[in-house]
Protein backbone atom coordinates (compact mmCIF):
# COMPACT_ATOMS: atom_id res chain seq x y z
CA UNK A 1 0.00 0.00 0.00
CA UNK A 2 1.29 3.44 -0.94
CA UNK A 3 3.01 5.24 1.91
CA UNK A 4 3.70 2.08 3.90
CA UNK A 5 7.01 0.28 3.55
CA UNK A 6 7.13 -3.50 3.55
CA UNK A 7 3.36 -3.74 3.26
CA UNK A 8 2.27 -7.27 2.33
CA UNK A 9 1.36 -8.20 -1.18
CA UNK A 10 -2.35 -8.58 -1.95
CA UNK A 11 -3.57 -12.15 -1.68
CA UNK A 12 -6.45 -13.76 -3.53
CA UNK A 13 -9.83 -12.02 -3.44
CA UNK A 14 -12.58 -13.39 -1.24
CA UNK A 15 -16.13 -14.18 -2.33
CA UNK A 16 -17.60 -11.79 0.28
CA UNK A 17 -18.59 -8.15 -0.36
CA UNK A 18 -16.19 -5.69 1.25
CA UNK A 19 -16.16 -2.20 2.68
CA UNK A 20 -13.34 0.10 3.65
CA UNK A 21 -12.10 -0.48 7.16
CA UNK A 22 -13.38 2.09 9.67
CA UNK A 23 -10.78 4.69 10.71
CA UNK A 24 -9.96 3.08 14.07
CA UNK A 25 -9.45 -0.28 12.39
CA UNK A 26 -7.22 1.29 9.74
CA UNK A 27 -5.13 2.93 12.45
CA UNK A 28 -4.77 -0.44 14.21
CA UNK A 29 -3.73 -2.16 10.97
CA UNK A 30 -0.99 0.40 10.34
CA UNK A 31 0.60 -0.59 13.65
CA UNK A 32 0.62 -4.36 13.15
CA UNK A 33 3.82 -6.18 14.04
CA UNK A 34 6.23 -6.54 11.13
CA UNK A 35 6.52 -10.30 11.79
CA UNK A 36 2.78 -10.70 11.25
CA UNK A 37 2.96 -8.62 8.05
CA UNK A 38 5.75 -10.90 6.87
CA UNK A 39 3.59 -13.98 7.50
CA UNK A 40 0.72 -12.43 5.55
CA UNK A 41 3.07 -11.55 2.71
CA UNK A 42 4.49 -15.10 2.53
CA UNK A 43 0.97 -16.53 2.18
CA UNK A 44 0.02 -13.97 -0.48
CA UNK A 45 3.19 -14.58 -2.51
CA UNK A 46 2.32 -18.30 -2.51
CA UNK A 47 -0.97 -17.45 -4.20
CA UNK A 48 -3.10 -17.66 -1.09
CA UNK A 49 -5.74 -15.50 0.50
CA UNK A 50 -5.36 -14.53 4.15
CA UNK A 51 -7.67 -12.67 6.52
CA UNK A 52 -7.68 -11.68 10.21
CA UNK A 53 -10.78 -13.26 11.74
CA UNK A 54 -12.30 -14.10 15.12
CA UNK A 55 -12.13 -11.78 18.08
CA UNK A 56 -9.58 -9.29 16.78
CA UNK A 57 -11.91 -7.35 14.42
CA UNK A 58 -14.54 -7.28 17.18
CA UNK A 59 -12.15 -6.05 19.87
CA UNK A 60 -10.63 -3.41 17.60
CA UNK A 61 -14.07 -1.91 17.01
CA UNK A 62 -14.86 -2.05 20.74
CA UNK A 63 -11.63 -0.24 21.55
CA UNK A 64 -10.49 -3.21 23.64
CA UNK A 65 -6.96 -4.61 23.82
CA UNK A 66 -6.37 -7.24 21.13
CA UNK A 67 -4.63 -10.14 22.85
CA UNK A 68 -4.89 -12.76 20.10
CA UNK A 69 -4.84 -12.48 16.33
CA UNK A 70 -6.25 -15.42 14.36
CA UNK A 71 -5.83 -15.92 10.64
CA UNK A 72 -7.95 -17.71 8.05
CA UNK A 73 -6.31 -18.86 4.80
CA UNK A 74 -7.44 -20.61 1.64
CA UNK A 75 -4.30 -22.77 1.43
CA UNK A 76 -4.38 -26.36 2.68
CA UNK A 77 -2.60 -27.25 5.94
CA UNK A 78 -0.06 -29.25 3.93
CA UNK A 79 0.75 -26.21 1.78
CA UNK A 80 1.00 -24.03 4.88
CA UNK A 81 3.49 -26.45 6.43
CA UNK A 82 5.71 -26.15 3.40
CA UNK A 83 5.65 -22.35 3.77
CA UNK A 84 6.12 -22.47 7.55
CA UNK A 85 7.96 -25.69 8.44
CA UNK A 86 8.41 -24.53 12.06
CA UNK A 87 4.64 -24.17 12.57
CA UNK A 88 3.09 -25.98 15.52
CA UNK A 89 0.48 -28.51 14.41
CA UNK A 90 -2.09 -27.40 16.98
CA UNK A 91 -5.04 -29.14 15.33
CA UNK A 92 -3.93 -30.00 11.84
CA UNK A 93 -6.82 -32.46 11.35
CA UNK A 94 -9.13 -29.44 11.63
CA UNK A 95 -6.82 -27.26 9.53
CA UNK A 96 -5.31 -25.34 12.43
CA UNK A 97 -1.63 -24.48 12.79
CA UNK A 98 0.14 -22.04 15.09
CA UNK A 99 2.58 -19.83 13.22
CA UNK A 100 5.61 -18.32 14.90
CA UNK A 101 6.12 -14.60 14.46
CA UNK A 102 9.04 -13.56 16.61
CA UNK A 103 7.83 -13.54 20.22
CA UNK A 104 4.18 -13.85 19.14
CA UNK A 105 2.10 -16.81 18.03
CA UNK A 106 -0.72 -16.65 15.47
CA UNK A 107 -3.35 -19.35 15.13
CA UNK A 108 -4.03 -19.99 11.46
CA UNK A 109 -6.90 -22.11 10.13
CA UNK A 110 -7.65 -23.22 6.59
CA UNK A 111 -11.08 -22.24 5.26
CA UNK A 112 -13.34 -25.24 5.47
CA UNK A 113 -16.76 -26.66 4.84
CA UNK A 114 -18.31 -29.10 7.28
CA UNK A 115 -21.01 -31.73 7.44
CA UNK A 116 -23.45 -32.18 10.32
CA UNK A 117 -22.37 -31.92 13.96
CA UNK A 118 -23.99 -35.15 15.07
CA UNK A 119 -22.61 -35.08 18.63
CA UNK A 120 -22.91 -31.35 19.31
CA UNK A 121 -19.16 -31.05 19.76
CA UNK A 122 -17.29 -31.48 16.49
CA UNK A 123 -18.05 -31.80 12.77
CA UNK A 124 -18.29 -35.32 11.35
CA UNK A 125 -16.27 -34.40 8.26
CA UNK A 126 -13.96 -31.46 7.57
CA UNK A 127 -13.27 -30.46 3.97
CA UNK A 128 -10.82 -27.74 3.00
CA UNK A 129 -12.45 -24.88 1.15
CA UNK A 130 -11.70 -21.60 -0.57
CA UNK A 131 -14.89 -19.76 0.31
CA UNK A 132 -14.60 -17.11 3.01
CA UNK A 133 -18.37 -16.69 2.79
CA UNK A 134 -18.97 -20.31 3.84
CA UNK A 135 -16.33 -20.07 6.55
CA UNK A 136 -17.91 -17.00 8.14
CA UNK A 137 -21.35 -18.59 7.79
CA UNK A 138 -20.42 -21.36 10.23
CA UNK A 139 -19.22 -19.01 12.98
CA UNK A 140 -21.21 -18.49 16.16
CA UNK A 141 -22.17 -14.83 16.50
CA UNK A 142 -22.28 -11.96 14.04
CA UNK A 143 -19.74 -9.93 16.03
CA UNK A 144 -17.28 -12.81 15.57
CA UNK A 145 -18.02 -13.31 11.87
CA UNK A 146 -16.01 -10.46 10.39
CA UNK A 147 -12.77 -10.72 8.42
CA UNK A 148 -10.08 -8.16 7.63
CA UNK A 149 -8.07 -8.22 4.41
CA UNK A 150 -4.93 -6.56 5.74
CA UNK A 151 -3.16 -5.89 2.45
CA UNK A 152 -6.21 -4.13 0.94
CA UNK A 153 -7.39 -2.64 4.27
CA UNK A 154 -10.95 -3.80 3.67
CA UNK A 155 -13.48 -5.44 5.97
CA UNK A 156 -15.78 -8.33 5.10
CA UNK A 157 -18.92 -8.20 7.26
CA UNK A 158 -21.62 -10.29 5.58
CA UNK A 159 -23.73 -10.69 8.74
CA UNK A 160 -23.74 -7.06 9.88
CA UNK A 161 -21.55 -7.61 12.90
CA UNK A 162 -20.56 -3.93 12.92
CA UNK A 163 -24.19 -2.89 13.21
CA UNK A 164 -24.74 -5.32 16.10
CA UNK A 165 -21.65 -3.92 17.82
CA UNK A 166 -23.12 -0.43 17.50
CA UNK A 167 -26.53 -1.58 18.78
CA UNK A 168 -25.06 -3.67 21.61
CA UNK A 169 -26.98 -6.79 20.53
CA UNK A 170 -25.78 -10.38 20.58
CA UNK A 171 -27.09 -12.27 17.54
CA UNK A 172 -26.30 -15.69 16.11
CA UNK A 173 -25.10 -16.16 12.55
CA UNK A 174 -28.08 -17.58 10.68
CA UNK A 175 -30.48 -19.78 12.64
CA UNK A 176 -29.66 -19.57 16.36
CA UNK A 177 -30.84 -23.08 17.26
CA UNK A 178 -28.71 -24.59 14.50
CA UNK A 179 -25.61 -22.66 15.60
CA UNK A 180 -26.00 -23.84 19.21
CA UNK A 181 -26.77 -27.41 18.16
CA UNK A 182 -23.48 -27.54 16.25
CA UNK A 183 -21.46 -26.95 19.41
CA UNK A 184 -23.06 -26.81 22.86
CA UNK A 185 -20.18 -24.69 24.17
CA UNK A 186 -21.59 -21.78 22.18
CA UNK A 187 -24.26 -21.53 24.88
CA UNK A 188 -21.56 -20.64 27.43
CA UNK A 189 -19.85 -18.32 24.96
CA UNK A 190 -23.13 -16.47 24.45
CA UNK A 191 -23.42 -15.66 28.15
CA UNK A 192 -19.76 -14.63 28.26
CA UNK A 193 -20.17 -12.20 25.36
CA UNK A 194 -23.20 -10.63 27.05
CA UNK A 195 -20.94 -9.06 29.67
CA UNK A 196 -19.34 -5.94 28.22
CA UNK A 197 -17.76 -4.84 31.53
CA UNK A 198 -18.07 -1.03 31.90
CA UNK A 199 -20.46 -0.95 28.93
CA UNK A 200 -22.96 -3.12 30.81
CA UNK A 201 -24.90 -6.03 29.35
CA UNK A 202 -25.61 -6.85 25.73
CA UNK A 203 -28.81 -8.84 25.59
CA UNK A 204 -29.40 -11.54 22.94
CA UNK A 205 -32.00 -10.98 20.28
CA UNK A 206 -35.24 -12.95 20.58
CA UNK A 207 -34.09 -15.87 18.39
CA UNK A 208 -30.89 -16.40 20.37
CA UNK A 209 -32.61 -15.87 23.73
CA UNK A 210 -35.12 -18.63 22.96
CA UNK A 211 -32.46 -20.96 21.60
CA UNK A 212 -30.27 -20.63 24.71
CA UNK A 213 -33.03 -22.06 26.87
CA UNK A 214 -34.30 -24.61 24.34
CA UNK A 215 -30.84 -26.00 23.55
CA UNK A 216 -29.41 -25.89 27.09
CA UNK A 217 -29.14 -29.67 27.31
CA UNK A 218 -26.56 -29.59 24.52
CA UNK A 219 -24.11 -28.71 27.29
CA UNK A 220 -24.22 -32.33 28.42
CA UNK A 221 -22.25 -33.17 25.23
CA UNK A 222 -19.47 -30.72 26.05
CA UNK A 223 -16.32 -31.72 27.95
CA UNK A 224 -16.33 -30.31 31.52
CA UNK A 225 -12.92 -28.71 30.95
CA UNK A 226 -14.32 -26.64 28.06
CA UNK A 227 -17.36 -25.60 30.12
CA UNK A 228 -15.18 -24.53 33.05
CA UNK A 229 -12.87 -22.59 30.74
CA UNK A 230 -15.82 -20.46 29.62
CA UNK A 231 -17.55 -20.37 32.99
CA UNK A 232 -14.59 -18.89 34.82
CA UNK A 233 -14.45 -16.14 32.19
CA UNK A 234 -18.11 -15.45 32.97
CA UNK A 235 -17.29 -15.40 36.70
CA UNK A 236 -14.54 -12.84 35.99
CA UNK A 237 -16.88 -10.36 34.29
CA UNK A 238 -17.87 -7.01 35.77
CA UNK A 239 -21.58 -7.78 35.35
CA UNK A 240 -21.38 -11.42 36.40
CA UNK A 241 -24.38 -11.19 38.75
CA UNK A 242 -26.66 -10.19 35.87
CA UNK A 243 -25.25 -12.89 33.60
CA UNK A 244 -25.67 -15.55 36.30
CA UNK A 245 -29.25 -14.43 36.84
CA UNK A 246 -29.90 -14.85 33.10
CA UNK A 247 -28.31 -18.31 33.17
CA UNK A 248 -30.51 -19.19 36.14
CA UNK A 249 -33.67 -17.94 34.42
CA UNK A 250 -32.82 -19.96 31.31
CA UNK A 251 -32.15 -23.07 33.48
CA UNK A 252 -28.59 -23.21 32.18
CA UNK A 253 -26.91 -22.71 35.55
CA UNK A 254 -28.62 -25.81 36.90
CA UNK A 255 -27.11 -27.89 34.09
CA UNK A 256 -23.63 -26.39 34.41
CA UNK A 257 -23.38 -27.08 38.15
CA UNK A 258 -25.90 -29.93 38.45
CA UNK A 259 -27.50 -28.09 41.38
CA UNK A 260 -30.90 -26.53 41.94
CA UNK A 261 -31.07 -22.76 42.36
CA UNK A 262 -33.56 -20.19 43.58
CA UNK A 263 -33.94 -17.02 41.50
CA UNK A 264 -34.90 -15.13 44.66
CA UNK A 265 -31.67 -16.08 46.43
CA UNK A 266 -29.75 -13.08 47.84
CA UNK A 267 -26.45 -14.47 46.57
CA UNK A 268 -26.85 -12.61 43.26
CA UNK A 269 -27.20 -9.27 45.07
CA UNK A 270 -24.14 -10.13 47.16
CA UNK A 271 -22.13 -10.95 44.02
CA UNK A 272 -23.23 -7.68 42.44
CA UNK A 273 -21.92 -5.66 45.39
CA UNK A 274 -18.74 -7.74 45.68
CA UNK A 275 -17.79 -7.05 42.05
CA UNK A 276 -18.26 -3.27 42.23
CA UNK A 277 -14.55 -2.67 42.80
CA UNK A 278 -12.86 -5.81 41.49
CA UNK A 279 -13.64 -9.31 40.32
CA UNK A 280 -12.05 -12.41 41.81
CA UNK A 281 -13.63 -15.32 39.95
CA UNK A 282 -12.92 -17.85 42.71
CA UNK A 283 -14.46 -15.59 45.36
CA UNK A 284 -17.48 -15.01 43.09
CA UNK A 285 -17.80 -18.76 42.55
CA UNK A 286 -17.59 -19.31 46.31
CA UNK A 287 -20.44 -16.84 46.93
CA UNK A 288 -22.45 -18.64 44.25
CA UNK A 289 -21.90 -21.91 46.15
CA UNK A 290 -22.43 -20.44 49.61
CA UNK A 291 -25.97 -21.84 49.99
CA UNK A 292 -25.01 -25.24 48.58
CA UNK A 293 -24.63 -28.25 50.89
CA UNK A 294 -20.93 -28.21 51.75
CA UNK A 295 -20.68 -31.98 51.45
CA UNK A 296 -21.66 -31.69 47.76
CA UNK A 297 -19.12 -29.02 46.82
CA UNK A 298 -16.02 -31.26 46.40
CA UNK A 299 -17.88 -33.52 43.95
CA UNK A 300 -19.29 -30.51 42.13
CA UNK A 301 -15.79 -29.10 41.66
CA UNK A 302 -14.39 -32.48 40.60
CA UNK A 303 -17.13 -32.85 37.99
CA UNK A 304 -16.20 -29.45 36.55
CA UNK A 305 -12.56 -30.58 36.29
CA UNK A 306 -11.24 -27.43 37.95
CA UNK A 307 -7.54 -27.33 38.81
CA UNK A 308 -6.31 -28.46 42.23
CA UNK A 309 -5.48 -24.85 43.10
CA UNK A 310 -8.99 -23.70 42.16
CA UNK A 311 -10.58 -26.60 44.01
CA UNK A 312 -8.60 -25.99 47.20
CA UNK A 313 -9.21 -22.23 47.01
CA UNK A 314 -12.99 -22.54 46.68
CA UNK A 315 -13.27 -25.18 49.39
CA UNK A 316 -11.11 -23.01 51.66
CA UNK A 317 -13.18 -19.87 51.04
CA UNK A 318 -16.48 -21.68 51.59
CA UNK A 319 -15.23 -23.48 54.73
CA UNK A 320 -14.36 -20.11 56.34
CA UNK A 321 -17.75 -18.55 55.62
CA UNK A 322 -19.59 -17.63 58.80
CA UNK A 323 -16.45 -17.16 60.90
CA UNK A 324 -14.75 -13.88 61.83
CA UNK A 325 -11.77 -13.14 64.11
CA UNK A 326 -12.37 -11.53 67.49
CA UNK A 327 -12.03 -7.77 67.39
CA UNK A 328 -8.64 -7.68 69.10
CA UNK A 329 -5.32 -6.88 67.47
CA UNK A 330 -3.75 -10.27 68.21
CA UNK A 331 -6.62 -12.21 66.61
CA UNK A 332 -6.61 -9.91 63.60
CA UNK A 333 -2.86 -10.46 63.19
CA UNK A 334 -3.34 -14.24 63.18
CA UNK A 335 -6.25 -13.95 60.73
CA UNK A 336 -4.15 -11.91 58.32
CA UNK A 337 -1.10 -14.19 58.73
CA UNK A 338 -3.07 -17.36 58.02
CA UNK A 339 -5.10 -16.02 55.09
CA UNK A 340 -2.49 -13.69 53.62
CA UNK A 341 -3.87 -11.80 50.62
CA UNK A 342 -7.24 -13.54 51.10
CA UNK A 343 -7.80 -11.89 54.51
CA UNK A 344 -9.38 -8.72 53.06
CA UNK A 345 -11.61 -10.75 50.71
CA UNK A 346 -12.75 -12.94 53.58
CA UNK A 347 -13.88 -10.01 55.73
CA UNK A 348 -15.67 -8.43 52.79
CA UNK A 349 -17.48 -11.71 52.12
CA UNK A 350 -18.49 -11.95 55.79
CA UNK A 351 -19.93 -8.46 55.55
CA UNK A 352 -21.97 -9.40 52.48
CA UNK A 353 -23.15 -12.69 53.97
CA UNK A 354 -24.68 -10.83 56.88
CA UNK A 355 -25.90 -7.82 54.90
CA UNK A 356 -27.88 -9.99 52.50
CA UNK A 357 -28.81 -12.67 55.07
CA UNK A 358 -27.26 -15.50 53.06
CA UNK A 359 -28.15 -18.88 54.52
CA UNK A 360 -25.06 -20.98 55.19
CA UNK A 361 -25.97 -24.66 55.52
CA UNK A 362 -24.35 -26.65 58.33
CA UNK A 363 -22.81 -23.53 59.91
CA UNK A 364 -23.54 -21.68 63.15
CA UNK A 365 -22.32 -18.23 62.20
CA UNK A 366 -20.27 -16.10 64.57
CA UNK A 367 -22.41 -13.28 65.91
CA UNK A 368 -21.03 -10.09 64.44
CA UNK A 369 -22.81 -6.92 63.31
CA UNK A 370 -22.08 -5.10 60.07
CA UNK A 371 -20.58 -2.25 62.08
CA UNK A 372 -18.26 -4.66 63.90
CA UNK A 373 -17.10 -6.20 60.60
CA UNK A 374 -16.44 -2.72 59.21
CA UNK A 375 -14.25 -2.08 62.26
CA UNK A 376 -12.42 -5.37 61.63
CA UNK A 377 -11.83 -4.41 57.99
CA UNK A 378 -10.42 -1.01 58.97
CA UNK A 379 -8.18 -2.44 61.71
CA UNK A 380 -6.85 -5.16 59.42
CA UNK A 381 -6.15 -2.62 56.68
CA UNK A 382 -4.32 -0.25 59.05
CA UNK A 383 -2.31 -2.98 60.80
CA UNK A 384 1.42 -2.72 59.97
CA UNK A 385 3.30 -5.80 58.73
CA UNK A 386 4.76 -8.17 61.34
CA UNK A 387 8.17 -7.03 62.54
CA UNK A 388 9.53 -10.57 62.22
CA UNK A 389 9.17 -12.50 58.97
CA UNK A 390 6.34 -14.53 60.44
CA UNK A 391 8.36 -17.73 60.65
CA UNK A 392 8.51 -19.35 64.08
CA UNK A 393 11.38 -17.84 66.07
CA UNK A 394 11.92 -21.00 68.16
CA UNK A 395 12.46 -24.08 65.99
CA UNK A 396 11.97 -27.72 66.97
CA UNK A 397 15.60 -28.31 68.00
CA UNK A 398 15.57 -25.33 70.34
CA UNK A 399 12.31 -26.46 71.92
CA UNK A 400 13.66 -29.99 72.49
CA UNK A 401 16.70 -28.52 74.28
CA UNK A 402 14.56 -26.17 76.37
CA UNK A 403 11.81 -28.65 77.30
CA UNK A 404 13.25 -32.16 76.86
CA UNK A 405 10.22 -33.02 74.73
CA UNK A 406 11.14 -35.52 72.02
CA UNK A 407 10.06 -35.29 68.42
CA UNK A 408 6.39 -35.95 67.89
CA UNK A 409 2.92 -34.37 67.94
CA UNK A 410 3.38 -32.71 71.35
CA UNK A 411 6.49 -30.88 70.18
CA UNK A 412 4.68 -29.69 67.06
CA UNK A 413 1.69 -28.51 69.07
CA UNK A 414 3.91 -26.56 71.46
CA UNK A 415 5.76 -24.95 68.57
CA UNK A 416 2.45 -23.90 66.98
CA UNK A 417 1.18 -22.48 70.31
CA UNK A 418 4.32 -20.38 70.71
CA UNK A 419 4.18 -19.32 67.07
CA UNK A 420 0.62 -18.08 67.56
CA UNK A 421 1.64 -16.03 70.60
CA UNK A 422 4.57 -14.64 68.60
CA UNK A 423 2.18 -13.47 65.85
CA UNK A 424 -0.46 -12.15 68.26
CA UNK A 425 2.07 -9.99 70.14
CA UNK A 426 4.28 -9.26 67.10
CA UNK A 427 7.39 -10.53 68.88
CA UNK A 428 10.79 -10.57 67.20
CA UNK A 429 13.12 -11.47 70.09
CA UNK A 430 14.26 -15.03 70.79
CA UNK A 431 14.86 -14.14 74.43
CA UNK A 432 11.29 -12.88 74.81
CA UNK A 433 9.93 -16.12 73.33
CA UNK A 434 11.99 -18.18 75.77
CA UNK A 435 10.57 -16.08 78.60
CA UNK A 436 7.03 -16.72 77.35
CA UNK A 437 7.74 -20.46 77.14
CA UNK A 438 8.60 -20.45 80.86
CA UNK A 439 5.12 -19.08 81.68
CA UNK A 440 3.14 -21.69 79.72
CA UNK A 441 1.58 -24.66 81.49
CA UNK A 442 2.37 -27.38 79.01
CA UNK A 443 3.80 -30.24 81.08
CA UNK A 444 0.54 -31.91 82.12
CA UNK A 445 -1.97 -30.67 79.56
CA UNK A 446 -3.30 -32.11 76.29
CA UNK A 447 -1.31 -30.70 73.38
CA UNK A 448 -4.21 -31.19 71.00
CA UNK A 449 -6.14 -28.52 72.90
CA UNK A 450 -3.43 -25.87 72.76
CA UNK A 451 -3.97 -22.81 70.52
CA UNK A 452 -2.66 -23.19 66.97
CA UNK A 453 -1.75 -20.93 64.06
CA UNK A 454 -5.01 -21.38 62.22
CA UNK A 455 -8.28 -19.70 61.29
CA UNK A 456 -10.98 -20.42 62.15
Amino acid sequence: MEGLSDWPKEGTHSDVPAQQCPPNMTKWLRNLDSKLLSIINTIAEAGGGVWIVGGAPRDVMLGADVTDIDLAVDLTPQKMLTLFPDAIQTGVEFGTLTLRGGDSMYECTTLRTESQYLDGRRPEVVNWGTSLEQDLQRRDFTINAMAIDVSRMILHDPHNGLLDLERGVLRAVGHASLRLAEDGLRIMRAYRFMDRNEAGIWYPDNNLAQALSQKRRMLSNVAPERIWSEFKKILSGRNVSLVLALMLKDEVLEIVLNTEWNLASPIFEAISEFTLNETDYLAVFSILLSETDRNQIPDLLNNLKVSKYERDSVIGIVSRMGYVPNNVIGEIRVHRYVLGEEAANHLQLEYLIRKFSIRLPQVSMDECSLQEIEQLINKSYQLPPLKFSGKSILDGNQLMNLTAITRGPKLGNLKSWLHRIQIERDIQSEQEMIQILSTLVWQNSDGNEWPKVQFP
